[in-house]
């Protein structure tokens, strides 16, 4: 790791035991400890290191007034139970409301900003890239150093960060991959509790304040939680192999997006199905674009390993983005729905929506989710237009005819309601090869 970067650690620490011994101290009576906190826990915005999910823009989202009293209270309930580890406040992130990724990059940047400074600095020097006096605020103090600045958005730094320190920043704000780092380390899954494993097996994993509730019921319990927290992969991102696709979708920029526009002659929708005849042709764009202008090779690593879901779902979205946004719709990535979450939802206004999942072959659940689906819709009260995508990346077997066959056995329902796609994505031999 670069010497900037153990130092930032270091200050990253420093801060938050500071935090937590003011916290103590207060004994949250208003006064000048809790003064103090309120000032170290108060994330103004940065520009320029677009760590998190920005969609629009690299602002960070900061941490206003209300994030600051909510992370406050929480904290002051923490300390109470006794907890003196300063990650407290990373744990936060798994049950604390609108606490996500993004405050996390903004609470690193805003604390070790000086530490990031000093790496931008070196690296100006070793490369020589031009570089101007920016002044930034932080939650740290005023730093004063030299950034590049940002060609499209003058005034506004590049902050350099090194890719070893990057990694997957869900696996720290989401119970998902706590659940599955638990599942694969016997220690963990043991300290498990009854409470804890039917909230999981419940997949209640979006109700925040229900998790709360338990990692705060006694101090045995959050300490559970900071070990888990503790025990999962610290790894940096592998930016080489891009095992979740954060990086591949450039390349289909300019290979596909560019190459083939789609371009719909459609009037505005109507109703759902009018939405879902466009959806069907994005689809189906997907698929070709896949089965015959190798986007294939997008969805497997350099060592032909089939790359994670999420890659693919990437893909799709950034596919469908572009033609969404020519026909007037809004695609929601990751929506929540009457039915539960899914991949994404497809809409034209309140009434006219079709709800699409991409599922890899390799995903032991998809059958199971399709089943899953299908018992949801059936138990509504509307239909739900939807479609349910199967990328074959292997390990295939007679997992799509099993969902066919259920398909098949739901008399009650459309052909519109949840119809399956099969996608093959299977390693192909090129033309030059194959003579």
């Amino acid at each position: 790791m670069h010497p900037e970067m153990r130092q930032a650690r270091q200050a990253f620490d420093d801060h938050f035991e500071q935090v937590r011994r003011l916290l103590y101290g207060s004994g949250g009576r208003e006064g000048p400890a809790l003064k103090s906190v309120r000032k170290k826990l108060t994330f103004p915005e940065i520009k320029g290191t677009c760590l998190g999910y920005g969609r629009d823009g690299i602002s960070g989202s900061g941490a206003g007034p209300k994030m600051t009293e909510q992370l406050i209270q929480t904290g002051l309930e923490i300390v109470r139970l006794g907890i003196d580890d300063p990650d407290l406040f990373l744990a936060m992130g798994l049950f604390e409301k609108d606490f996500g990724p993004d405050l996390v990059g903004d609470m690193f940047t805003n604390v070790a900003l000086k530490e990031i400074g000093a790496f931008n600095l070196r690296i100006q020097k070793k490369f020589g890239f031009p570089a101007k006096q920016m002044t930034l605020k932080a939650a740290s103090g005023t730093y004063i150093g030299q950034f590049a600045e940002n060609p499209l958005v003058l005034g506004v730094p590049v902050i350099l960060l090194p890719t070893d320190i990057l990694r997957d920043l869900p696996v720290a704000v989401d119970w998902r991959d706590v659940q599955e780092s638990t599942e694969e380390n016997e220690i963990f899954r043991d300290k498990l509790n009854g409470r804890i494993a039917e909230i999981w097996s419940r997949k209640t994993l979006e109700n925040k304040s229900e998790l709360k509730r338990w990692a705060l019921s006694n101090s045995e319990t959050f300490g559970d939680l900071l070990d888990i927290l503790h025990g999962m992969d610290g790894k940096p991102y592998d930016f080489i192999n891009d095992p979740n696709g954060e990086i591949a979708w450039r390349n289909v920029i300019d290979r596909v997006l560019t190459k083939y526009p789609l371009r719909m002659v459609v009037s505005p929708p109507r109703n759902a199905d009018d939405v879902l005849k466009i959806v069907d042709i994005i689809i189906q764009r997907f698929k070709d674009f896949i089965e015959k202008r190798d986007l294939w090779r997008e969805l497997y690593t350099d060592d032909k390993k089939p790359r994670l879901e999420k890659g693919a779902q990437r893909l799709f979205y950034l596919l469908a983005h572009s033609y969404c946004e020519a026909n007037d719709l809004d695609i929601t990535p990751e929506a929540e729905t009457g039915t539960g979450p899914v991949d994404f939802k497809v809409s034209f206004g309140m009434s006219r929506k079709v709800l699409v999942e991409i599922k890899l072959s390799t995903n032991t659940q998809v059958v199971k989710g399709y089943q899953k689906q299908i018992e949801a819709y059936r138990e509504g009260e509307d239909t739900v237009l939807a479609r349910y995508v199967v990328i074959d990346v292997g390990q295939l077997g007679d997992k799509f005819k099993r969902i066919a066959d259920i398909r098949a056995s739901q008399t009650a329902l459309d052909d519109s309601t949840l119809r399956a796609v099969l996608i093959d994505a299977t390693p192909k031999v090129s033309a030059s090869k194959r003579t």
